[in-house]
């Protein structure tokens, strides 16, 4: 009996350990939460890729998670950070890719997290197959999305600009159109038809 009590303690203890070295310390700075080091809520790559091993949530790690089948990673360089609410502090916005291994192409969410006692929360997040059904709906003889371009996420007064690769070929677009999405609520909603220029 002992013996089972004191394996019982040891489990409790282990796991007492094991959530205060998850719990991360309060901030006050959106800039200093490690995104690259996160866990994340997935929709669309967890829809795609959870056979594969991409679920719900998923832990990043030095900014990857990663099997022999996918991955689901966020680069540091493209993190940026704005004012998207009006209340004068900034939100991190993190662009996530997310594919198969060897695969050439992959897939995108954007995700806008905002600091909640001490901690980033998720506010808002769109996602490809969210700005192509945008895209589509604004041009009804559009005839392919291929994605976001390299470096196409902006802040532009208080919105969310994403420029994203449309039609023709996915070798080679025939133009890139900027979707221009503003908060409402928890909700990232298009503000106007995209703009389109030559690829």
């Amino acid at each position: 009996m002992k013996r089972k009590m004191m394996l019982s303690l040891m489990i409790l203890f282990l796991c007492a350990l094991s959530s205060a070295a998850q719990t991360t310390p309060p901030v006050t700075d959106i800039r200093k939460v490690d995104f690259l080091n996160f866990t994340y809520n997935s929709a669309q790559c967890s829809q795609e890729y959870g056979k594969q091993g991409i679920g719900r949530l998923v832990n990043v790690r030095n900014g990857e998670f990663k099997n022999k089948r996918v991955y689901f990673s966020v680069m540091s360089d493209r993190i940026i950070y704005a004012d998207l609410t009006g209340d004068g502090k900034e939100e991190a916005i993190v662009p996530i890719d997310c594919g198969a291994m060897g695969a050439n192409f992959s897939r995108s969410e954007v995700n806008v997290y905002t600091l909640e006692n001490g901690h980033a929360a998720l506010l808002a997040a769109t996602n490809d197959k969210s700005m192509e059904r945008d895209y589509r709906a604004s041009y009804t003889d559009a005839d392919g999305y291929w994605g976001i371009n390299e470096n196409g996420i902006k802040a532009n007064n208080g919105n969310l600009q994403i420029e994203v690769m449309v039609d023709g070929p996915h070798a080679q677009p025939k133009y890139i159109a900027t979707m221009e999405y503003g908060l409402t609520g928890k909700m990232l909603k298009l503000k106007a038809k995209p703009a389109r220029r030559n690829a």
